[in-house]
């Protein structure tokens, strides 16, 4: 009886060993005994994850210079990164990260470093990197020979307190690359050589890591007339398709999956068939799987759905002859009125409830689209010009202007479109920061970092909106977790 009795503790204790890393997370979802999360097989995970394949697949090496030397000498490393300091320092400077004793909290994070980010051998089959060499490298390549902004990124890194954007901590160090840069904003011109130039843009873009937003609101309706013939174009849906097989197409060595968003103004006339691509239910010709979607309100369509008013949908070709200026960039809340008087401008009319209606209902199947208030920020923007549109993650508010093209596709005016480089704060963390103020300026130096060191030549109209705006964008994370702790 006392041997059936051993056999049967041993046998769950046997179970427990052989559970993978994967099995020990799915216990997540399933309560123990006393109904609590078991959230002590989150961190076993992360443990088995390293001891059963991280360890076992990492590339070992007898020391920093030696680890270096092949990394440049194989070209996985950029070896101008590391000219620029003394081999002393880098060394100082990698015992700083792993003086910090830093560990994964979760396995879904350190599973998430080591298929997303860190460096692998060209086959993918080991890893070269461990997270302290990851933010070692970034630190170097974003201080640019600055000593003190190196150690300062170390340790804001480090300790949880900031996190550059993706293709920020993908890409920076790395000899094999693509841009540091978080998000592009483009916009598209009612012309043939303005999409040409848009796709093959959301092309280079996507391949360098970013994602791509581009504002459709100046493209002529479906049906509208193309050089005076009646019912010739095919409107927005199709250069929809069109994004959405490129960004599908480049995706940044496999580590990063393109993504896109497109934009249109809630006055366009295809507004309502730009919502209807991201029905569960729509046709396959028209439905929408992977681009996001973003919808331009101004105030006046809030008033008009007050009053239980219709809506005008106005033709941004005829909007563009009369006012001498793309239907993105003019006011529709101004110039509502007169645009619904003028005769010549084709419009067609629809209840302006039924519109919120159908936004909310495909919110509810969907979660797009985004919206942007177009009179609210344009109100508190600063900049000479107009916001129309905004990016993957509706954050970013800036102005953009058009780019002209000849015949060849070359520009005869090259506009300003929007590039942002962006990086987040835990804000838990950084409210326990012994040096608060040292944290927000070594954030924000690390991101202007990134805006100095980049010209996107392939993409000329970025290039410019760069080199004027350097914009960047320190965000927020876990400012729930901290009003939680503090009890707010």
């Amino acid at each position: 009886m006392s041997q059936d009795l051993g056999k049967t503790v041993a046998e769950p204790a046997r179970r427990e060993e052989q559970l993978d890393y994967h099995a020990l997370n799915a216990l997540l979802n399933l309560y123990d005994e006393d109904g609590r999360i078991q959230f002590e097989k989150d961190r076993e995970a992360a443990n088995q994850f390293f001891l059963q394949h991280v360890n076992q697949n990492t590339v070992f090496f007898h020391d920093l210079r030696e680890k270096l030397d092949y990394l440049v000498d194989n070209k996985y490393y950029d070896p101008e990164v590391l000219a620029k300091y003394s081999f002393e320092f880098i060394k100082s400077l990698f015992q700083r990260a792993y003086a910090f004793k830093f560990r994964f909290q979760t396995f879904l994070g350190a599973y998430k470093y080591y298929t997303s980010y860190t460096l692998k051998t060209f086959d993918g089959r080991r890893y070269l990197e461990r997270f302290e060499d990851r933010v070692s490298m970034v630190a170097l390549a974003l201080a640019d020979g600055d000593e003190k902004l190196a150690e300062g990124l170390v340790d804001e890194i480090m300790s949880g307190r900031f996190q550059p954007a993706t293709p920020t901590f993908l890409n920076e160090g790395k000899a094999q690359r693509g841009e540091p840069v978080s998000c592009f904003l483009l916009r598209i011109e009612d012309n043939m050589e303005s999409i040409g130039r848009a796709i093959n843009s959301a092309l280079q873009l996507s391949k360098r890591g970013g994602g791509v937003a581009l504002l459709l609101s100046n493209l002529r309706e479906a049906g509208a007339p193309i050089k005076h013939i009646e019912n010739q174009s095919s409107g927005v849906i199709p250069v929809m398709k069109l994004l959405e097989d490129s960004f599908s197409y480049a995706n940044q060595l496999g580590a990063r999956q393109g993504a896109g968003a497109v934009y249109l103004s809630a006055h366009h006339p295809d507004i309502l068939k730009f919502l209807d691509t991201k029905r569960e239910n729509a046709d396959e010709k028209i439905r929408i799987k992977t681009l996001s979607l973003g919808v331009v309100i101004p105030d006046i369509t809030f008033e008009l759905a007050k009053r239980n008013e219709d809506m005008y949908l106005f033709s941004p070709y005829d909007v563009e002859r009369i006012y001498g200026k793309p239907f993105g960039d003019i006011s529709i809340t101004e110039h509502y009125a007169e645009m619904v008087e003028d005769p010549r401008i084709r419009k067609t009319k629809i209840n302006a409830r039924h519109f919120f209606q159908t936004v909310a209902e495909i919110q509810f199947e969907s979660g797009y689209p985004y919206i942007v208030f177009e009179d609210t920020v344009n109100a508190a923007n600063p900049i000479e010009g107009r916001i129309n549109m905004s990016n993957l993650c509706s954050e970013i508010l800036q102005v953009n202007t058009p780019s002209e093209f000849n015949d060849d596709l070359t520009y005869s005016h090259i506009g300003q479109d929007i590039s942002c480089n962006l990086g987040s704060l835990n804000i838990a963390k950084t409210m326990d920061s012994p040096d608060f103020a040292k944290t927000i300026e070594t954030a924000v130096r690390g991101l202007t970092a990134v805006s100095e060191q980049t010209s996107i030549d392939s993409v000329p109209s970025i290039r410019e909106g760069n080199k004027a705006a350097h914009a960047i964008g320190l965000g927020q994370m876990n400012l729930h977790g901290y009003l939680g702790r503090e009890h707010i």
